[in-house]
């Protein structure tokens, strides 16, 4: 607030003075003999009236020196920034996968590894992504309970080409979070054309009485030792419910 008796200096020009009477927003400055009208918006107090102007170099409570020079286009550029360049050596990159030539159509599923399948009701189940294609997916795998309306994420992540993945673990108490999945993702190449493939969306149901039945478990492709394994994508065809 501006008060009459107040050293003031002006916002938009150079310069300032006293404030000898205010009439509304409007303060009246004595600029060395002259009464200048301003809006009170237009002045910033310096010294507040009734106090002495500071001595022995101290600053008032506005820099004008800095100001003015700020107005008048001639402020000091700021120092150049100093980059300390990262000397750490970079891992090279691992070579892509080769492709296969049933690769281009999608096929992806979901595994489950028994700790021990002669033993299928005290094992642990290990969910593993098979990503058998030439494309990179970036995906995240969801599972609820019957009993649930919402969805909890179990994994997301990237996959690469022709790779398997570990997902999670579960015990046979843990297994009905997942009784239904949801699995989304969308398919890229990098480095190299590709034809481009709908974002996938698949949901499907768990049979979980398969995991208690060994005949269920046989080894595949991927693996050597008998696995569960559920389609999700077949040759490019999402598996259905």
């Amino acid at each position: 607030m501006i008060n009459i008796g107040d050293t003031v200096r002006y916002l938009n020009s150079v310069g300032g003075g006293v404030v000898t009477r205010i009439d509304g927003k409007i303060a009246y400055v004595d600029d060395n003999g002259f009464e200048t009208p301003f809006q009170t918006k237009e002045l910033v107090v310096v010294l507040p009236a009734g106090h002495e102007k500071p001595k022995g170099g101290a600053k008032l409570m506005f820099d004008q020196e800095a100001f003015d020079e700020g107005k008048s286009q001639k402020r000091k550029p700021a120092p150049e920034p100093t980059l300390t360049k990262d000397t750490t050596p970079k891992p090279a990159p691992l070579p892509p996968a080769p492709e296969t030539p049933h690769g281009d159509r999608l096929t992806i599923s979901l595994a489950f590894e028994p700790s021990d399948v002669k033993r299928l009701s005290e094992a642990t189940f290990n969910a593993v992504l098979v990503n058998d294609s030439n494309y990179t997916l970036q995906f995240f795998l969801a599972g609820r309970a019957p009993e649930s309306a919402s969805w909890n994420v179990i994994y997301q992540g990237d996959v690469q080409p022709n790779e398997l993945i570990d997902l999670a673990q579960f015990t046979h108490s843990t297994l009905g979070r997942i009784e239904r999945i949801v699995f989304q993702a969308i398919a890229f190449k990098s480095g190299k054309e590709f034809d481009i493939k709908d974002p996938i969306g698949v949901i499907r149901k768990l049979d979980l009485t398969k995991f208690h039945k060994v005949h269920c478990f046989r080894p595949g492709r991927f693996f050597e030792e008998p696995v569960l394994e559920f389609p999700l994508i077949t040759s490019d065809r999402f598996q259905k419910q």
